[in-house]
């Protein structure tokens, strides 16, 4: 008679919520990836930050990636982080801005004001295409275009998915047109050069932000001290996920296939984190 072995106790699961862009979804993937390797098991709902941001507020998920403060997502903060926690600083100096492609020359645009000039303005598409309407990105996007007067010559900020935005950016630049594209850092377009950053006089487009894995407060404490830990030293720097973030968008690899490639070249820093 074969003698029976009991169970052991079920894995820890834990419900993760992502912001459905891919600089999320790589930084999702290496927290999955640590929680894996301490035996835990990791859920994965993804959506707008309108969906995302209320399932933090509810506590209906136990962790969040991620919240730009004090200022990107301050509003959605704001509303739904007074019960939420930062968990680690997964990046610092993230940021808004409005770029234009490197084929413009800087003398002529080197301000989001300078596109009101009657010459830039001849020259550059009106139509600005972003990413999604509860982006706080967009919602700074449609006050630029207003505060800066662009409206009154023609321009216009629409909203769309990530693949509208991006499609967008990918053939403007292959027609050499001379156009304004929303954008951010960290994010996979910034590797290779091809866009500058217009300054902002006015300020509308905010500061420097952290990047904060962020989760209901205490609903970690129920994990092992050293899973905490190792969350707590999590940080992957603007470098790391701009990486990241190319090998989705330009490699073709998913996101866990990034976050394991990544993990790989970078072992010595992962495995301190893992040493906590």
């Amino acid at each position: 008679m074969t003698a029976e072995v009991a169970p052991g106790p079920a894995p820890t699961t834990l419900v993760m919520g992502l912001v459905g862009l891919s600089v999320y979804a790589v930084v999702g993937a290496v927290v999955q990836e640590l929680l894996e390797r301490l035996d835990m098991q990791v859920q994965i709902v993804t959506g707008p930050h309108d969906e995302i941001f209320p399932l933090l507020g509810r506590g209906a998920v136990d962790l969040m990636v991620a919240a730009w403060l004090p200022e990107g997502h301050a509003a959605y903060w704001a509303r739904y982080g007074a019960g939420a926690e930062v968990v680690a600083r997964i990046y610092e100096d993230a940021r808004f801005f409005w770029a234009v492609p490197d084929y413009v020359p800087e003398a002529e645009v080197g301000s989001i004001q300078d596109l009101a000039q009657p010459a830039v303005a001849d020259r550059t598409t009106k139509l600005i295409q972003g990413i999604g309407p509860a982006a706080t990105l967009s919602t700074m996007s449609r006050q630029v275009v207003i505060d800066y007067g662009l409206d009154e010559l023609g321009y216009a900020f629409r909203t769309g998915v990530a693949a509208d935005w991006i499609a967008a950016h990918d053939k403007a630049v292959s027609d050499r047109r001379w156009f304004v594209f929303p954008t951010w850092t960290p994010q996979y377009l910034n590797r290779d050069g091809g866009l500058r950053p217009l300054a902002d006089p006015k300020g509308l487009l905010g500061g420097l932000n952290h990047g904060a894995l962020v989760a209901p407060r205490g609903r970690l404490e129920a994990l092992a001290p050293r899973a905490r830990r190792v969350l707590g030293r999590m940080t992957i720097g603007l470098d790391g996920v701009t990486e990241m973030d190319w090998m989705v968008n330009v490699d073709q690899r998913t996101p866990r296939q990034a976050a394991r490639a990544w993990m790989s070249v970078n072992s010595r820093r992962v495995e301190s984190w893992l040493r906590a």
